[in-house]
């Protein structure tokens, strides 16, 4: 059979056609492959920051809420008594060894009426004197819990242990607490801040009332000298068994420290938090005192500490939580904790 030009023609275009249709169905190349895997893990790579960035923004306002709901507490307790929470206090008489921390007393008005009912107020919460207390302070308080914390609640129990302290007490598996008075200045800390010619009146708001530790005068707005806005009742403060240094969990620090970290809401040394700093790198072994008072450590006494960028949030008397940088000026810090030193805060060194 003789074909003609047409159909010839029309041959080679159904085999351009087929081929072009052949090239267009194939799949990628290994080199296609790989290109769009790294254009995905860049775009990954961009965007990850962001969400955690947005993530830890989330849990920081929540914290934030956290800590005005307990200013609020505390404004209430005071219109309710006339007198602020004590940060903890101790006695031997008439009640032996009796005491509380200030995160107990104003559970009724953090809305906790219900577990501040189950507390015998007539004893310490310690395992030997009234196991049933000890069994209410394991109970984790959300209000007390900041949300950049790692961990969940029930990896946070923590054992208070008083015998290093002179007193034969423990009280074990207690809930976490990452919040802490600012009851004074100290240490090197308040030296590197006023200079050797030490104030003399270096304590904060929440007073600690105890004959065996000293201390008989119950804490009052009125007795807040230096301005509401300008004192700080409350600060960040990471609380279960883990001691941080630098950022990291200090296994030596932990080990020493455990017991009288005060990292429980119940926990009596929960109350005590006289700021003596620490090291810029974190908290030395043995502990010495420093310049850096945020975000170093958590050790107690030696730092304020939570998981938020570049510094920690305060509630301060008048009820406003701020945040204050980790480079804080140490002097306007300092005066941000005492209560009647008479220092002038400046509020732009934070």
């Amino acid at each position: 059979m003789t074909l003609n030009s047409n159909t010839v023609h029309g041959s080679e275009r159904l085999g351009v056609l087929a081929n072009s249709l052949a090239r267009k169905s194939r799949g990628f190349t290994l080199v296609e492959l790989l290109v769009v895997i790294a254009i995905i893990g860049m775009l990954v790579g961009l965007l990850l920051p962001a969400v955690q960035a947005a993530r830890e923004a989330a849990r920081r306002m929540q914290c934030s809420n956290r800590m005005k709901q307990t200013g609020l507490a505390i404004h209430n307790y005071h219109s309710a008594f006339r007198q602020l929470p004590r940060a903890w206090w101790l006695e031997t008489t008439p009640r032996p060894f009796n005491g509380r921390v200030w995160t107990i007393d104003v559970l009724p008005f953090l809305e906790e009426q219900a577990v501040f009912s189950e507390i015998d107020q007539n004893t310490l919460a310690v395992d030997q004197l009234s196991p049933s207390n000890v069994s209410v302070i394991q109970k984790s308080i959300t209000t007390y819990l900041c949300p950049s914390s790692p961990g969940a609640p029930e990896g946070r129990r923590y054992t208070f242990n008083a015998a290093p302290a002179g007193l034969p007490f423990t009280a074990t598996n207690i809930a976490a607490c990452d919040y802490s008075p600012a009851t004074g200045v100290s240490g090197l800390y308040a030296k590197h801040a006023f200079g050797p010619n030490l104030l003399s009146n270096r304590e904060g708001a929440l007073q600690v009332v105890s004959p065996i530790f000293g201390g008989s005068e119950d804490g009052t707005f009125a007795g807040i000298l230096d301005g509401l806005s300008n004192t700080i009742l409350i600060g960040e403060r990471t609380g279960g068994p883990v001691v941080f240094s630098g950022g990291r969990e200090d296994p030596v620090a932990t080990a020493n420290l455990i017991g009288l970290e005060g990292g429980g809401w119940g926990d009596l040394l929960g109350g005590e938090h006289w700021l003596q700093g620490s090291l810029q790198g974190g908290l030395s072994w043995p502990p010495l005192g420093g310049p850096c008072a945020i975000n170093c450590t958590n050790a107690r006494g030696f730092g304020f500490h939570s998981f938020h960028t570049g510094g920690s949030q305060f509630i301060f008397a008048d009820g406003a939580v701020r945040f204050i940088s980790a480079s804080v000026d140490a002097h306007a810090f300092a005066s941000m904790i005492t209560r009647r030193a008479g220092e002038v805060v400046d509020h732009e060194a934070y």
